[in-house]
């Protein structure tokens, strides 16, 4: 990093944000991603190039500053800030109970959404009975992910074909009923990915969170819609998360990423649109194909999907945090399972987590992981509401090619959660100074949409690993 800029921020923000500042520049230097946020509950920081994201007028208007911070896709954390979260609030103390209740104890006589019924009644009538929890924490021995490409394809018996899992024809997207269909040959795909042999022991598998939005699409809906679902975490959290099968035009303000398999040609000529938009519509590309469908037919999935900043993820926390060790009081035996209440737990002291103490803590600690470079961790603290967590934020899945422009401005946002108040910076080649948030909101306004000219659409990306990064900022966020 610039000597001149080192020194600046350095004067500006807090010690151990500045280390993690430092970190994180460098591995974006070297390539591993061009975006990042993090935060803990003293404060965020976040740090990205001018033309990578666009923000939406009403930003300028908060005072905190909170929504200058830029959207992420946030990949796999999309399941504990989306369905899990969904599941809290809508459960609330019964939660513990309902989740562990098998599904074909409380199913019986509710009205099953039609193109889930074969994917229901299958639960239902197994032998194995499932839970809720069986899916939220991955022990339901469903398989380990497949290509969802397959939905695209009819799932018909014939006379000389009588195994419904036989893929016989395309579907017509054109067709009102496309995703209908899309989705029932998911289900049947879904169904076959079920190992009953395999239960109850950990086998992590995004089927599973695909599973559970059928689930709740036939149970706890009620009268919303997956708008609905959104719109009730945002006002109870205060939040601004949305979801790329809802609202695929927001997508293209965060910043960007590419699926991690390029490859369409599976389907034909179905997807055109998809291949052109090279950033794809979520990072995953099982979500992808599901988010690309046009809004009217998007088919929602648990697994990945859902978009928002550090300060909506931080958010969360609280709620999280409280509801998680609410329900540890009710059920203690809970010891050498990965996976509690559908949160991740530390299972090495080489963990991401970024333990200090690792026999103090580690069954205390809980998380997950997000394949394009998110994560959070959290433990409560009995004297102060907030708990402790810390999160990162990064589009891991992205590489900058090539310049658009000779020098793009790169900005940096630091909030401070204590004063609630933020700071803008801005650095341009060796230079950098503090600008106004208008001032910030300009810039970006500016450079955004000249990303077309730095992003090389042709690039296969393999992510590498930066667990080693996510290790050192937890290590200087908290000290347990």
């Amino acid at each position: 990093m610039n000597l001149s800029i080192q020194k600046y921020l350095q004067s500006h923000i807090a010690k151990n944000f500045f280390e993690c500042f430092e970190e994180l520049e460098l591995k974006m230097q070297n390539g591993n991603f061009t975006s990042w946020s993090f935060a803990n509950k003293e404060g965020c920081l976040s740090s990205f190039w001018a033309d990578e994201c666009f923000l939406n007028k009403t930003a300028l208007s908060d005072d905190s500053g909170y929504l200058l911070h830029p959207n992420f896709d946030l990949s796999s954390i999309t399941k504990p800030l989306f369905l899990n979260l969904y599941f809290r609030i809508l459960f609330k103390n019964e939660f513990v109970d309902i989740i562990n209740t098998p599904i074909n104890e409380y199913a019986v006589n509710k009205i099953i959404n039609d193109s889930n019924d074969e994917l229901i009644h299958f639960i239902m009538n197994n032998k194995v009975n499932y839970t809720l929890n069986s899916f939220l924490s991955h022990t339901s021995g469903v398989k380990r992910w497949s290509w969802m490409g397959k939905g695209f394809w009819s799932h018909l018996t014939t006379s000389h074909h009588k195994d419904p899992n036989i893929l016989h024809h395309h579907v017509d997207l054109s067709n009102k009923n496309a995703s209908e269909i899309i989705k029932r040959n998911l289900n049947l795909l879904s169904i076959k990915a079920f190992q009953e042999d395999m239960f109850d022991q950990t086998i992590y598998s995004d089927i599973n969170y695909f599973i559970l939005a059928r689930i709740a699409e036939s149970f706890y809906l009620n009268d919303k819609k997956w708008d609905g679902v959104i719109n009730l975490l945002n006002e109870k959290l205060n939040t601004n998360f949305f979801y790329s099968g809802l609202s695929p035009e927001k997508n293209k303000m965060s910043v960007p990423y590419y699926p991690y398999i390029s490859n369409y040609n599976d389907l034909n000529n179905n997807l055109e649109t998809t291949k052109d938009n090279f950033y794809g519509f979520v990072h995953d590309t099982n979500a992808n194909i599901l988010s690309s469908l046009g809004s009217s037919k998007n088919i929602i999935s648990g697994h990945a999907g859902f978009f928002g900043n550090v300060t909506d993820v931080m958010k969360a926390m609280p709620t999280l945090i409280q509801t998680q060790y609410e329900y540890l009081k009710l059920n203690k035996n809970y010891s050498n399972k990965r996976f509690i209440y559908g949160l991740d737990t530390p299972t090495t002291q080489e963990s991401t987590a970024g333990l200090h103490d690792w026999d103090k803590y580690q069954m205390n600690v809980f998380g997950h992981l997000g394949y394009s470079g998110t994560s959070f961790w959290f433990l409560k603290d009995e004297n102060d509401a907030r708990g402790h967590f810390h999160i990162l934020l990064t589009n891991r899945t992205s590489q900058r090619q090539k310049y658009g422009v000779e020098k793009c401005p790169r900005i940096y946002i630091y909030s401070d959660f204590n004063s609630k108040s933020t700071k803008f910076f801005q650095s341009i080649g060796d230079a950098v100074c503090e600008i106004t948030k208008t001032e910030a909101f300009e810039t970006i306004s500016e450079y955004y949409g000249m990303s077309k000219k730095i992003w090389d659409q042709s690039v296969i990306r393999t992510p590498p690993n930066i667990n080693d990064v996510r290790r050192f900022t937890g290590n200087k966020l908290w000290n347990i």
